[in-house]
């Protein structure tokens, strides 16, 4: 209407300003302390799982001590010669009332039983002894015949023997058989082994 103001209008219309002002720093202030809050609280802590043991490589073992240097021989040394020489020679063949092949055991047994006393031929009839297929190897110790027999009877096809006669028992391979009573210890064998031999048996032997 002419002659009268309007500004009490104006005043109205900034109300609604002023309370959209006072609503927007309220939230600000709500959010400035939600995020406060959600500062404030600690983060979470990882749980923390112990590592599953690992296997431990084996320790090494220990090294063994070198051995100790092999002292060395000259090849040439002439009494090493001489030594080997003698022990890998073939056992001789010649041995008083003996053939060759006979012989050669002779001296084996005699060297590996320390026999001195070997009887063959010389005195003998006609039997192996006279042909000179047979020896005593003299000894009365019932332990060191036993390991004659013995041994030769284990070599019986070696040697090329017959039969083995030792303490009134006669055993040609097959096992021991007692023999009749001959009225002494010489002639029952008891201070003696008897050993025959085929006559052509072939003996090759290292002494």
């Amino acid at each position: 209407m002419p002659g009268q103001h309007r500004k009490p209008a104006a005043t109205r219309k900034l109300a609604p300003l002023a309370v959209c002002g006072v609503a927007a720093t309220v939230i600000g202030i709500v959010s400035v302390e939600m995020g406060s809050t959600q500062a404030a609280q600690p983060a979470p802590v990882a749980e923390s799982r112990p590592e599953p043991a690992r296997d431990q490589a084996p320790a090494a073992a220990p090294t063994p001590p070198a051995p100790a240097p092999v002292q060395q021989v000259a090849a040439a040394d002439p009494a090493l010669m001489a030594k080997a020489a003698i022990q890998h020679s073939p056992c001789s063949s010649v041995l008083a009332g003996a053939l060759p092949h006979v012989a050669q055991v002779g001296h084996l047994i005699g060297k590996t039983f320390a026999v001195a006393d070997i009887g063959g031929a010389i005195g003998r009839g006609n039997d192996d002894h006279g042909a000179g297929l047979a020896l005593d190897f003299m000894t009365s110790d019932p332990a060191q015949g036993d390991a004659i027999a013995n041994f030769v009877l284990a070599n019986k096809q070696r040697f090329g023997v017959t039969y083995v006669i030792w303490q009134q028992r006669y055993n040609d391979g097959s096992g021991w058989s007692f023999m009749e009573d001959r009225g002494s210890a010489t002639a029952n064998h008891y201070d003696h082994v008897h050993v025959s031999f085929a006559p052509d048996a072939a003996v090759n032997l290292i002494c």
